[in-house]
C-alpha cells in the first residue's frame, strides 16, 4: 500500500515504508499527488489541477505537462493508483493518505485518531516555484485543516477536564497550546488542568511563557483573565507549602547547581506587571544574572507568596526597553526561587530523561544593520558550549548547517526559523534551543532563550540571560540551562575552547554556511581570513586546511590545527583528530573515529570514520556495518525532512555509500554492489557520482551498454557532465576497448585552455598508448604531463622527484627499459615536502618502492630486494593502510620467484593480497605467473579474472590490461579451455597491432596463437 504524508510535510512512501524516489519525489509530480490525497473520493478536474500547477502555461503544454506526470507518477507507483480521465482520484485499495485519514476521522466523530494523525500543518514547508495559485490555496486548506485540528483538542481536553482525568487533560491542553500559544482561552486552560493536577507552579509558568510570547509576537500585554487567574493561583500558595518546597530543593539540589554566596534570592508578592516593572531595591543590576557564580548554597528570606527577584549586592540598577521580549526573564528569576523548585520537582520531564538538543534560530532585534554578525556566531557557539555539559547530547553546528543547506537558499526569519527546525528534526534531535538577542540602551546584550519540544511544539522552558559580549551570553545561558536540566555546567567558558576574538568567530561562522553551500572557494577566503584574525583557532584551522586545494599545504595545515587541538573541547579535538587522520591514511584513524563514534552516537561522521578505518586496513566485512549506521542516520534525517532529496553541501551518507560500494567491489562481491548502488540511485536519484559508480559496477559486471547507459544518466544531471564524468566516460572506453573512441575524446580535451582539462586528457591518453603498445608516444604525452604538474606541485626535497613523475617511469616499464623505471619510481619513492606528515610519506615510500621492487624482479636484478622489503615493512606500519602493511610480502615473493620457488612465493604472494580486484593487480600478474610455472593454470585464471573487473587507475594502474588478456590466454590455454585462450589472444592481437615495433611483434604471435588453437 502507497502512503501519502501531506501532513506536517508531503512524502511518499512505499510498500516497504521508505520514501519513495522518482516521479514521487519531484515538486509538481507530489504537488499532484497532494491535490488528489486532499480531494479523496470527491476527485479533482484536470482543469483545476493545471490552474494550480501551471497557470501561466500554454494550455496545450500544460496538458502535456499534467499527462506526462501522470504516466510517471503511475510509472513508479503502480498503474491502478490514480483513476479516472477528465476527473481524478486516488485509488484507496492501492494508495492512502493522513489527509483522508484525518477526514474520515473527523466524520466518525472520533476525535482521538482525527489527533493522532495530524502530525503537523498541512504541507508544511512545501512549495513548487512559479506556482503562486497554488501557494494560496496551500494557505487556506492549512488553515482549515489547522482550525479542525484545535477544535478537535478543544474538545479532547475538554473531555478529558470533565471526566476527571487531570493527567489527560494536561496533555491535550498541552498539545493544544502548542497549536495556538497565543489565545488566552486555551492558556487558561492548559493553567486550570495544571493547577487541578496538582502542579500550580507549572500554571504559573504557563501564565509567563504566554505573556512573553503575546509581548513578542504581537507587541500587546497579556490578556486580563490570565494575570487574574495567575493571581489567584498564586495567592492560593499556602507559606506552609512554600517552605516544604524549598527543603525539597535545597535537599535534592547539587551544590555546584545551586546560587552563588552573596546572590540573594528575595520573595515577593507582586503581581505580573509589578514584576516586570519591578526595580531590585538593593541596586541589583538585571546583568548580574549573566555573570552569578553557581557555587554554594542559596540564601532564602523568610517565606513569602513567591514571586521572585535575584538581587546582588552593589550591582547598578537597569530599567527595561520599550520592545525588549519578556519571554524568559520571569521564568529566568523562577529559576532561582520556590516555584521553580516546584516545577523542577514535579516537572512533565524527568531529569533522568536527558534530552537530545539542537540549536535552532536566534532572531536578532534593535541590534542595527549588522544583525546576523551577532547571532549567526550565537547559535553555534552556544551548540559547542552545550556539548560541554556532562552527559547532554548535542546536534553539533556543522551538522545543524550541512541539513539547513539543503532546504534551500531563503533566508527569511520565518524560513531560517522553519528550516532549523525541520534540521533538528532530522538530525534526531528531542528538544530545540532558539530565541532572541537584543541590544540594552546601555549597551548590554540580552539573550531570551526557550527550549521547545521538537515533536510537539510546546515550549519547555524560558530562560532570560544578560551581559556584555557574545562569550558571557553563551557561558551564562548555557549555565542556566544545565541547572534547569539538574547538570552541572561546563568547567571555564567557551572562549577557551574556541577563540577569543568575535571577529574570527564571525568569520568561521560565515565560511561554514558557505562550505555547506559547497561554495569551497569562498570558504577557504573566509577560513584565512579568520585564521588571520585568531592564528590558535583550532576549528577554523582545520576547515583552512580541508578547503586548501594544495595536498601538500593542506597536510601542513592539518598538522597545525591538530596541536591546536588541544585546547579544543571535546567534540572539536575528537573531530579535528579524525578528519585529519582520514585525509592524511593516518594508522590513528581506528582509535579516535571509535572514541568519536561512541561518545557522539548521533552524529554521522564518527561512524563513517569507523567504517573507513576498517576498509583502509582492508577489513572490508567489519567495515559495513559502520558504513551502514552512517548511512542510516542520513536516512532518518531524510525521513524526518519528508523525504526531501539531498541538496547542496557536503553529503557524508554519499561518501559512506559510495565506500560501501567499494567494500562489496573488494569482496568481488559485484551484484551487492549493484544492489547497493541502485538502492543509493533510489535514495538520490540526482547525485552523479551515484550513476558513475553503477556504470563502474556494471563495466565489472560484463555489462557495458548498461554501464553506457548509466553514465548518460550522469552526463545528463550535468549538461555534460563534470570533470568527473568525463573521466569515468573515458575510463568506460578504456575497460571495453574501444581505444579510438578513449583517444578522440582526450584529444579533444587536450585542446581546451583549462590547465586541469589537459592534464586529465594526457593521463588518459598515456593509458591509452601505452595499452596499445604504442610505449613512444605514450612516454610523450606522460612526460608533457609531469611538465604541465610541475608549474602547480610544490618544489620537492633534496633527491626527491614529485608524483607527477608516476606515468612516465610506468610508460618507461612497458618499454622494457627497467633499469630506468625503477630509478625514477625509487626517486619518487624519497619525494618529500616540507609540512609532509609521516603517514603520507610512509604510504608513498612503500607503494613507490614496491613498483621499484618489480621493476628490478623484470630486468633480473633481486639483489638490493631483501633490504628494500625491510624498509617497506617498517616504513608499511606508520601508514594507515593495510596495504602498504603487507606490501613488503609482495618482494620477498618476488624474491623467492627469482629463485625458482614457486610454491614459498605464492604464499608472500598471497600475504600481501586482501582483494584480488582492488588490491596492487602487478601482485595479481606475479602471482599468475608462478601458478602457470607450477603448471596449475586453471587456478591462476580467477586471479587475472578479477584484475581485469578492476578499473583503469590506482592500483590497477600498473599492469596493462593488453597484458591481462594475454596472460589470461595462456592461462585458459595451459587449463586446456582452447576457445577462452583464443578469444583472449584474439583480443590482445587486436590491440597490439598498430603498436610498436616489440608489440608488433607480441600481436603476431598472439594472432598466430589463437589460430592455432582454433583449428
Amino acid at each position: 500500500m502507497i502512503r501519502i504524508k501531506a501532513l506536517g510535510g508531503l512524502c511518499v512512501y512505499g510498500d516497504d515504508g521508505r520514501p519513495q524516489s522518482g516521479a514521487a519525489a519531484q515538486p509538481r509530480r507530489m504537488a499532484v499527488l497532494a491535490l488528489l490525497a486532499h480531494a479523496g473520493d470527491r476527485g479533482v478536474m484536470r482543469d483545476r489541477i493545471l490552474a494550480l500547477l501551471w497557470p501561466d502555461t500554454e494550455e496545450e503544454r500544460a496538458r502535456n505537462n499534467l499527462a506526462q506526470s501522470l504516466y510517471a507518477l503511475r510509472r513508479d507507483l503502480g498503474e491502478d493508483t490514480i483513476v479516472g480521465t477528465k476527473e481524478l482520484r486516488l485509488n484507496p485499495d492501492g494508495i492512502s493518505s493522513d489527509v483522508a485519514d484525518f477526514r474520515s476521522a473527523l466524520t466518525r466523530g472520533d476525535n482521538a485518531r482525527a489527533a493522532s494523525v495530524y502530525t503537523g500543518p498541512f504541507l508544511d514547508g512545501f512549495h513548487v516555484p512559479g506556482a503562486s495559485e497554488l501557494t494560496r490555496w496551500v494557505d487556506d486548506e492549512r488553515q482549515a485543516l489547522s482550525h479542525e485540528h484545535r477544535r478537535v483538542l478543544k474538545s479532547l481536553a475538554s473531555a478529558a477536564t470533565a471526566a476527571g482525568d487531570t493527567d489527560g487533560a494536561v496533555a491535550w491542553w498541552r498539545k493544544l497550546a502548542a497549536a495556538d500559544p497565543l489565545n488566552p482561552r486555551v492558556a487558561i486552560g492548559l493553567m486550570e488542568g495544571l493547577a487541578a493536577a496538582g502542579d500550580r507552579a507549572g500554571a504559573l509558568d504557563h501564565a509567563r511563557i504566554y505573556e512573553a510570547l503575546l509581548e513578542q509576537e504581537l507587541d500587546l500585554p497579556p490578556d486580563r483573565e490570565v494575570v487574574q487567574l495567575a493571581k489567584r493561583l498564586r495567592d492560593s500558595a499556602l507559606p506552609v507549602e512554600a517552605a516544604a518546597t524549598v527543603a525539597t530543593i535545597e535537599a535534592t539540589t547539587p551544590m555546584s547547581n545551586r546560587a552563588a554566596p552573596g546572590i540573594r534570592a528575595t520573595v515577593s508578592p507582586l503581581t505580573p506587571n509589578e514584576e516586570r516593572d519591578h526595580e531590585p531595591t538593593d541596586g541589583a543590576s538585571d546583568a548580574a544574572i549573566a555573570t552569578e557564580s553557581v557555587d554554594g548554597p542559596p540564601v532564602f528570606s523568610p517565606v513569602a507568596p513567591p514571586a521572585v527577584v535575584a538581587t546582588a549586592p552593589g550591582a547598578a540598577p537597569s530599567r527595561r526597553g520599550s520592545r525588549i521580549s519578556q519571554w524568559g526573564v520571569a521564568a529566568t528569576f523562577v529559576a532561582v526561587a520556590v516555584v521553580a523548585a516546584t516545577w523542577y520537582v514535579r516537572g512533565s520531564r524527568s531529569s533522568t530523561a536527558m534530552p537530545v538538543v539542537a540549536v535552532g534560530y536566534i532572531a536578532g532585534y534593535e541590534l542595527g544593520e549588522r544583525s546576523s554578525e551577532l547571532t549567526a556566531p550565537l547559535g553555534d557557539l552556544l551548540a559547542t558550549n552545550l556539548a560541554r555539559v556532562p552527559g547532554l547530547r548535542v546536534v553539533s553546528a556543522g551538522r545543524m548547517l550541512e541539513l539547513i543547506a539543503r532546504a534551500g537558499s531563503d533566508t527569511s526569519a520565518r524560513a531560517l526559523k522553519a528550516a532549523a527546525t525541520a534540521a533538528a528534526r532530522a538530525a534526531g534531535a528531542t528538544e530545540l534551543v532558539d530565541g532572541a538577542l537584543y541590544r540594552r540602551a546601555d549597551r548590554q546584550l540580552r539573550l531570551d532563550l526557550r527550549r521547545v519540544d521538537v515533536a510537539t511544539g510546546a515550549i519547555v522552558d524560558a530562560r532570560t540571560v544578560e551581559g556584555p559580549d557574545l562569550f558571557a551570553l553563551v557561558d551564562s545561558g548555557t549555565a542556566r540551562l544545565a541547572t534547569r536540566l539538574g547538570v552541572n555546567a561546563p568547567a571555564g567558558s567557551v572562549a577557551d575552547v574556541t577563540t577569543r576574538s568575535l571577529a574570527a568567530y564571525r568569520l568561521y561562522v560565515e565560511a561554514m554556511r558557505r562550505y555547506y553551500a559547497t561554495d569551497e572557494v569562498a570558504a577557504h577566503r573566509l577560513l584565512s581570513a579568520a585564521v588571520a584574525e585568531d592564528s590558535t583557532f583550532a576549528l577554523a584551522t582545520y576547515y583552512w586546511a580541508v578547503t586548501t586545494p594544495n595536498a601538500e599545504v593542506a597536510a601542513e595545515r592539518m598538522a597545525r590545527a591538530v596541536r591546536l587541538s588541544a585546547a579544543a573541547s571535546d567534540r572539536e579535538r575528537l573531530t579535528i583528530r579524525a578528519g585529519v587522520a582520514f585525509h592524511l591514511s593516518a594508522p590513528e584513524l581506528g582509535s579516535i573515529a571509535e572514541t568519536l563514534a561512541t561518545r557522539y552516537p548521533d552524529e554521522v561522521h564518527g561512524h563513517f570514520y569507523r567504517g573507513t578505518a576498517f576498509s583502509m586496513a582492508e577489513d572490508y566485512l567489519a567495515a559495513v556495518p559502520h558504513l551502514r549506521r552512517a548511512i542510516a542516520l542520513e536516512s532518518l534525517a531524510t525521513d524526518a525532512r519528508s523525504g526531501a532529496p539531498a541538496g547542496p553541501g557536503p553529503c557524508p551518507s554519499c561518501d559512506a555509500r559510495n565506500r560501501l560500494v567499494f567494500e562489496y567491489l573488494s569482496l568481488d562481491s559485484l551484484a551487492a554492489a549493484e544492489r547497493e548502488t541502485k538502492a543509493w540511485i533510489r535514495s538520490a536519484p540526482t547525485s552523479e557520482i551515484a550513476w558513475v559508480q553503477l556504470s563502474y559496477v556494471l563495466d565489472a559486471l560484463g555489462r557495458p551498454g548498461d554501464a553506457l547507459a548509466a553514465l548518460d544518466s550522469a552526463r545528463h544531471l550535468e549538461n555534460g557532465g563534470s570533470t568527473e564524468v568525463q573521466n569515468a566516460v573515458v575510463s568506460h572506453w578504456l575497460r571495453v576497448g574501444d581505444y579510438a573512441r578513449a583517444e578522440e575524446l582526450q584529444r579533444v580535451r587536450l585542446a581546451n585552455a583549462s590547465a586541469l582539462d589537459q592534464r586529465q586528457a594526457l593521463w588518459y591518453l598515456a593509458i591509452a598508448l601505452r595499452d596499445q603498445g604504442r610505449v613512444n608516444e605514450a612516454l610523450a604525452m606522460a612526460r608533457r604531463f609531469r611538465t604541465i604538474s610541475a608549474r602547480i606541485e610544490p618544489s620537492p626535497g633534496p633527491g626527491g622527484v614529485p608524483q607527477s613523475a608516476t606515468m612516465e617511469a610506468v610508460v618507461l616499464d612497458a618499454m622494457g627499459r627497467y633499469r630506468a623505471a625503477a630509478a625514477l619510481f625509487d626517486s619518487i619513492a624519497h619525494w618529500r615536502v616540507a609540512g609532509m606528515a609521516p603517514s603520507q610519506y610512509a604510504r608513498n615510500r612503500v607503494w613507490m618502492s614496491a613498483h621499484a621492487a618489480n621493476a628490478r624482479a623484470a630486468m633480473g636484478d633481486t639483489t638490493g630486494l631483501p633490504e628494500l622489503a625491510d624498509t617497506m615493512a617498517a616504513y608499511g606500519s606508520r601508514s594507515g593502510l593495510g596495504r602498504d602493511q603487507r606490501l613488503h610480502h609482495e618482494v620477498r615473493g618476488l624474491i623467492l620467484a627469482a629463485r625458482g620457488d614457486d610454491n614459498a612465493a605464492m604464499s608472500e604472494y598471497r600475504a600481501s593480497i586482501r582483494s584480488l580486484t582492488t588490491g596492487y593487480t602487478r601482485t595479481n600478474v606475479v602471482l599468475a605467473r608462478s601458478l602457470l610455472r607450477l603448471g596449475r593454470g586453471a587456478e591462476s585464471v580467477p586471479v587475472l579474472q578479477a584484475a581485469l573487473r578492476a578499473g583503469v587507475e590506482a592500483s590497477a594502474l600498473y599492469v596493462s590490461r593488453t597484458e591481462l588478456h594475454e596472460l589470461l590466454a595462456r592461462s585458459w590455454e595451459a587449463a586446456g579451455r582452447s576457445d577462452s585462450a583464443a578469444a583472449h589472444f584474439r583480443i590482445a592481437a587486436r590491440v597490439w597491432s598498430a603498436g610498436d615495433p616489440p608489440y608488433r611483434a607480441r600481436s603476431a604471435a598472439a594472432a598466430a596463437r589463437a589460430v592455432a588453437l582454433t583449428r
